[in-house]
């Protein structure tokens, strides 16, 4: 568990999709999908509270401006968390398995995004950017997996932000809505605090990492692993 923490750690950080990984481990030994969607928001949260100051401290600023599209999310991903934790175990393990095949595809397939800061004028945000918030939250609570994706999605293709600035960016983005949906997972007893705590220390570490290497730029390689790994944990989980 340490080991997929560090490697999904940078993963989350450099590209996304580390929960892709994370998740479907904890299910291989052996707690149920709901638990395991729920134990991965400790990890998270901790990858994030590492990987936030270590962007700021390399020179990306601007967080605050995403303080309005954050507070739209935070609903979508209390109501997202409660369907989490609600869903039935074979259900949820279709579900991401689903999922994860999707998002892997896209890992390989990314199209570029557009270069520039060249989003529109002032601090506002596109129409499209504030729907795909409010979307973004409710499955950032319910599944998380490949939520980082998405968020670079957006935020370079509909704001076209650079690609540094949007991860550093989507950790921020990510630690705010996992902070909202792991106590909905813990009040429902979805929380194996031993192995959250475990892959803590190894997402910790790896956002660290990921922050180090995203602001040095490279991210292609590791993301033609992730992909492939992706599409190998799906068609287990799919497969039953």
């Amino acid at each position: 568990m340490l080991a997929i923490g560090l490697v999904a750690g940078i993963a989350n950080v450099t590209a996304g999709g580390g929960s892709m990984l994370t998740v479907p481990l904890m299910i291989l030994l052996g707690l149920p999908g709901p638990v395991a969607n729920g134990t991965n928001r400790v990890a998270l949260i901790a990858q994030n509270l590492v990987a936030v100051p270590t962007f700021r401290a390399g020179g990306i600023r601007g967080l605050r401006r995403l303080a309005p599209l954050i507070a739209l999310a935070l609903p979508g991903a209390a109501a997202g968390a409660w369907l989490g934790a609600v869903i039935p175990d074979a259900a949820f393990r279709r579900v991401l398995g689903a999922a994860v095949l999707v998002l892997a595809v896209l890992v390989i397939v990314r199209p570029r995004p557009p270069a520039g800061d060249a989003g529109p004028d002032g601090d506002g945000f596109r129409p499209l950017t504030w729907l795909a918030f409010a979307l973004l939250g409710v499955y950032a609570g319910f599944l998380q997996a490949g939520i980082g994706f998405m968020i670079v999605f957006v935020l370079a293709g509909l704001e076209g932000l650079p690609l540094v600035r949007c991860h550093a960016f989507k950790v921020f983005v990510v630690l705010c809505l996992q902070a909202v949906a792991l106590p909905v997972f813990a009040w429902h007893g979805l929380v194996a605090w031993g192995h959250g705590l475990v892959l803590a220390v190894g997402l910790g570490l790896g956002g660290f990492v990921g922050a180090r290497l995203t602001l040095a730029a490279g991210e292609r390689v590791l993301r033609v692993i992730l992909g492939v790994a992706a599409v190998a944990l799906a068609v287990r989980l799919l497969a039953g």
